[in-house]
């Protein structure tokens, strides 16, 4: 086990070295793919828009038609989901609809406001150009094009897209299997009776709360007491059970910090000390195939950590080819800060744009990791590197947005 202090990117890129993907392919229905990571690359078996077809309502022409006359006679009407029973014919016009398939014969198509229609003919006020307003077969999709690649997460946009192919059932990876806890004696469970030495567990709802935003299957193993033979048996039953072990609490240096022991006794600790502020304590280890993240007791801490190091491990873990980076942003500090230097911080602060239009950023005064209204005060973390004590005030630093 090593005791070195690491930064966030060592740490990051090991628990990622650590982090195994997941094999298991399921079959669902598109219904039921939203926010799941695709298994296989899909590939088109339609061609998008099957036809030529008109880009808006309006009329059906041949522009050669027009060189003599601006009025043509309406041949007939053709709307979305039929089509022309015959060619168009010379000095004739089809009116047509968005989306209904251009008739033989016919190379433009005018918008219905550039015309007037009277007694069965129709005036061309605007000549078009050959193939205006007309969509062309295949233009968007053509057949055997890659239409989602493998590890994509799916969205909406994507399913849109898939069931324009005639798509119902799509192939994911399988859930990830997730496991939470609380450690400590002082917890008392949210709606149970509470001890006059205890306080209300909040981290397992806070990471659990995170984490489904990754569409994992939860397991709450709920909260442990500061007892050795509890928590040995409870990393073990969670080693058959979860992929992945999350729990808060335990993993410092006090008398009854024993999560991060037993770990290391029943399988491995890969590390245990980051240097950020809030959340230095993180262990990061492992269970026969489980991997195990511990997390700082204190809420903000296990709030911030659980971000910046957890989400990054279960994207990895889905298989999730191009997972979405965290959003930095410059911001002007409007308050000079001094503070100790050598961990990277994570302050909690409050964001908003200027009269210029430009992003300015105030860190709350007080910034306590057991203090969780300045999470729900905040709208964002601003980052101040590991040796900087000093900030004046209007110097430009990064900030994180918590909601985007």
């Amino acid at each position: 086990m090593s005791s070195k202090w690491l930064s966030l990117e060592e740490a990051l890129a090991k628990a990622l070295d650590a982090a195994y993907a997941i094999d298991d392919v399921e079959q669902v229905s598109i219904f039921e793919a939203n926010n799941r990571i695709l298994a296989h690359d899909l590939v088109a078996t339609l061609d998008v828009p099957p036809w030529d077809n008109s880009a808006m309502d309006g009329y059906a022409v041949n522009v050669e038609d027009l060189s003599g006359s601006n009025e043509l006679e309406v041949q007939g009407i053709i709307t979305a989901g039929m089509e022309a029973d015959t060619p168009l014919q010379k000095g004739k016009a089809f009116k047509i609809m968005t989306g209904a398939p251009i008739p033989n014969n016919a190379n433009a198509v005018v918008m219905v406001e550039n015309t007037s229609e009277c007694n069965g003919n129709v005036e061309i006020n605007k000549r078009p150009i050959a193939h205006e307003n007309i969509r062309k077969k295949a233009n968007d999709i053509g057949c055997d094009d890659t239409l989602v690649h493998k590890g994509t997460r799916l969205r909406a946009e994507h399913l849109m897209l898939l069931s324009s192919q005639g798509k119902c059932k799509i192939d994911v990876f399988r859930k990830l299997r997730v496991g939470v806890v609380a450690t400590g004696s002082e917890l008392a469970a949210p709606g149970e009776s509470r001890a006059a030495t205890q306080i209300f567990e909040s981290n397992r709802v806070g990471i659990a709360s995170i984490l489904q935003k990754e569409n994992v299957e939860l397991i709450d193993f709920g909260i442990v007491e500061d007892n050795e033979v509890s928590l040995r048996e409870l990393f073990i039953e969670a080693s058959k059970r979860v992929d992945v072990m999350v729990s808060s609490g335990g993993v410092s240096v006090g008398d009854a910090d024993y999560v991060k022991d037993i770990i290391a006794e029943l399988g491995s600790i890969d590390f245990w000390k980051v240097a950020v502020k809030p959340g230095k304590p993180f262990a990061l280890g492992k269970i026969n195939n489980t991997l195990f993240c511990g997390l700082p007791g204190n809420p903000v801490s296990s709030f911030v950590t659980a971000k910046l190091l957890v989400v990054p491990v279960i994207k990895k873990m889905q298989r999730e080819a191009k997972p979405h980076e965290p959003l930095f942003i410059n911001a002007t500090i409007t308050t000079p800060l001094k503070r100790r230097a050598g961990r990277r911080d994570f302050q909690r602060a409050t964001m908003a744009k200027n009269a210029q239009g430009e992003w300015e950023v105030t860190p709350f005064k007080s910034q306590s990791s057991g203090v969780m209204t300045s999470i729900t005060s905040a709208n964002c973390l601003m980052i101040v590197p590991e040796e900087v004590s000093e900030l004046k005030e209007g110097d430009t630093v990064q900030v994180m947005p918590l909601h985007f």
